[in-house]
């Protein structure tokens, strides 16, 4: 094909390729989104401290456990306010784009290159987000924000002196040294002050043994905070690890040969997307730091999204990853293939899976059975349980041809069993001489565009 008529099947009006600026309400919009969580941190910053001065010179190991809770969330607050500002510059942005048809490619690596640092944030502030679940639902006592931030300052002393080791063939300053273990003393203290052998957030062999990182892995902490997050936490979250935190290990490492600006993702709709995304993700961090701190935002999340917030969608858009389905009902899928549940599996974050086998061609032929998951089976065709009516309303239906009426009765003799394989013969059937997809949409059970993607 070439270029100009591939130029014409992408723009076939033959427009002119314009570049998508902001109109007034969406500008609007785009600013009550990055102000609201900006103007909250900054809100608890003012009730926890007046100035700067004691959080920047705060010896962590030497403040009693309510200046720890504070000096903790002064510092969410800061990264919050980070987060919101930097967003600032992108909406900016947005003001003046590179056009979203044929991109020149400098065009596309300027909206990939803002696409990569969004989501270096969206994975900092996802990670925090992850923290304060686990916080709100596991503290106990303010002692565990102390020794969250003598973790903290411990492991960025270790890793010095880690770098410094590896350099100079396992010697090591004995400075550094020193500092490692009065914030490890320090820990020891507070953890038998708590009566505790172990804490959620650290890593006890790795404390024990004084090597970086004294924290649990990045990624067991947010599958932690997925398992007790409610609904809107975990869109926030972003569904899955595969889905929401790891996805930006994409930007945070090279992709040479990805095609990476060409995706989908990079395109000036998606960094609008991000833009709110990033925005959701820190008022949910503020609402949780206003609950645990105990005190009340009159300009928080709530008031932000309004009765969207107060009557969220979150649980009802989840439903798909749970949906139901028995063993042996025939079914299709997000990608029109015809297939039978085999079996099922339930995870521990409630999301469900189904080995199918393929009545249609697979796709791929080496795989007749494979797992897919639930979101991605669009509903049944037929059940067992209900083949018997279906051919009874068939008959119903036929009174005035009395011939194919006589024979579906005759039909309706065999046992379900034999019903069954009948409708799965005839089904595959309509699909292999490309019929079924109509006749589903026809019947109502297909829309044009069904909404099952969660990738």
């Amino acid at each position: 094909m070439s270029v100009e008529k591939e130029k014409k099947r992408l723009n076939p009006k033959g427009k002119k390729p314009a570049n998508i600026k902001l109109t007034k309400e969406e500008n609007k919009k785009l600013e009550a989104f990055i102000f609201a969580p900006v103007r909250s941190a900054d809100r608890l910053l003012k009730n926890l401290y007046n100035d700067d001065s004691f959080y920047e010179t705060a010896t962590y190991a030497r403040v009693d456990e309510k200046d720890a809770k504070k000096l903790f969330f002064y510092g969410v607050c800061k990264e919050v306010g980070k987060a919101c500002i930097a967003l600032i510059n992108e909406k900016e942005f947005l003001q003046e784009v590179p056009a979203e048809i044929d991109p020149e490619p400098i065009g596309k690596i300027i909206t990939g290159s803002i696409y990569d640092i969004q989501t270096y944030r969206i994975r900092k502030m996802v990670e925090l987000l992850s923290i304060l679940i686990l916080f709100d639902k596991n503290c106990q006592k303010d002692e565990e924000y102390r020794i969250y931030l003598n973790a903290e300052n411990m492991d960025l002393a270790l890793s010095r002196q880690e770098d410094f080791r590896e350099l100079h063939e396992s010697r090591i300053i004995f400075n550094i040294q020193s500092s490692i273990d009065d914030f490890a003393d320090r820990i020891k203290q507070d953890m038998l002050n708590l009566g505790v052998t172990e804490l959620w957030f650290l890593d006890n062999i790795k404390f024990k043994k004084k090597k970086p990182s004294v924290f649990k892995a990045k990624k067991k902490l947010f599958l932690d905070a997925l398992l007790v997050a409610n609904a809107d936490e975990r869109f926030a979250l972003g569904i899955s690890y595969g889905r929401g935190y790891s996805r930006t290990s994409q930007c945070v490492h090279p992709l040479l040969g990805s095609h990476d600006y060409g995706k989908d993702y990079n395109t000036t709709k998606q960094i609008i997307t991000n833009i709110t995304y990033l925005s959701t993700i820190c008022m949910h961090i503020m609402h949780l730091a206003y609950k645990i701190v105990g005190i009340i935002d009159p300009g928080g999340i709530t008031k932000a999204l309004g009765a969207k917030f107060e009557k969220s969608k979150a649980s009802k858009l989840l439903e798909p990853m749970s949906k139901d389905f028995q063993l042996g009902d025939i079914v299709l899928t997000a990608w029109n293939e015809l297939a039978k549940i085999m079996e099922e599996h339930k995870s521990k974050y409630g999301y469900k899976a189904y080995k199918v086998r393929y009545l249609s061609k697979p796709p791929l032929p080496e795989f007749p059975e494979d797992w897919i998951e639930a979101q991605n089976i669009i509903g049944t065709l037929m059940s067992k349980n209900m083949v018997r009516s279906f051919y009874e309303k068939f008959a119903q239906s036929l009174t005035h041809e009395n011939e194919v009426g006589e024979a579906v009765k005759e039909v309706l003799k065999l046992p379900d069993e034999e019903l069954f394989r009948y409708a799965e013969k005839a089904f595959l059937d309509f699909h292999n001489k490309g019929r079924l997809i109509s006749m589903l949409l026809k019947a109502g059970f297909l829309k044009e565009k069904q909404e099952v993607d969660f990738s």
